[in-house]
């Protein structure tokens, strides 16, 4: 049985939302740790040192990434998406417009958008 390119494009979406959530979730535990601190009466000072010695930056560079990786996602699909009411289902850029509620200029630009595209606005 050979793959399903949608499903496989909506497992990579729920992969990456996973991350999203759990590095999110991650960051908001942190700032519940900076918001005890601060409650017990620790200075902003205390708390800033306290927030970056538990891995602040990274926490917070890490959950903007994963939230990037799972927009990267989305779009990846729609562009499957889109390619694939084209190509396989014969449908026009005016009815995936209506379909998706998008412009047909969207859909355009997601029909010729590439997995490469996608991957190199990354960098």
């Amino acid at each position: 049985m050979t793959e399903d390119s949608f499903v496989a494009a909506i497992d990579r979406v729920s992969d990456a939302g996973r991350r999203a959530c759990d590095a999110i979730e991650a960051a908001l535990g942190a700032l519940d740790v900076g918001r005890e601190a601060r409650q017990s009466g620790a200075t902003l000072a205390q708390v800033v040192d306290l927030l970056m010695s538990g891995g602040g930056r990274e926490i917070r560079v890490g959950s903007a990434k994963a939230f990037v990786d799972y927009e990267r996602a989305i779009a990846a699909m729609r562009a499957l998406v889109v390619r694939a009411l084209v190509d396989e289902e014969g449908l026009s850029f005016t009815d995936i417009a209506a379909r998706l509620r998008i412009s047909r200029q969207a859909a355009a630009v997601l029909y010729k958008t590439t997995p490469q595209d996608i991957e190199t606005a990354r960098k």
